[in-house]
């Protein structure tokens, strides 16, 4: 695939996000940022306003890889950020490319309390690996 279909399948994933409106903002992350993919990894932030327990959620993530894999071709892979593992939001914050965002306040509060906590648990994780796996990090 070349960048230009990239490009037009990122433009139909945001269109349809973009439409929902609990969803804040999203990121493209993964293999599909890469050369060689083998689906498309979205993570998209749901706004707090609204009540999700782990079903909703695991339903809300279900239903948008059905609603984009069925419009692009592609298997999608959909996850929710807000109550996602710290290292997982990390990476795609990382090493992902946001999409859209509605709201660039909650947005850039995520992303610095992500890193911050990521940052202070960073220590905490060396000397983990150090003592209980005799790793030097």
């Amino acid at each position: 695939m070349n960048s230009m279909e990239k490009v037009i399948i990122k433009s139909e994933i945001k269109k349809i996000l973009k439409t929902m409106p609990n969803i804040l903002f999203a990121y493209i992350h993964g293999s599909f940022l890469k050369e060689k993919f083998r689906d498309i990894d979205v993570a998209i932030y749901l706004d707090k306003e609204y009540e999700y327990d782990k079903k909703t959620i695991l339903k809300k993530e279900l239903e948008l890889e059905e609603i984009l894999g069925r419009k692009i071709k592609y298997p999608v892979d959909v996850r929710v950020l807000n109550n996602s593992p710290l290292s997982f939001r990390f990476n795609v914050i990382r090493y992902g490319e946001i999409l859209f965002s509605k709201n660039e306040d909650v947005r850039s509060d995520f992303e610095a309390l992500t890193i911050s906590e990521y940052h202070d648990f960073a220590y905490f994780r060396r000397v983990y690996m150090k003592e209980a796996l005799n790793l030097e990090v």
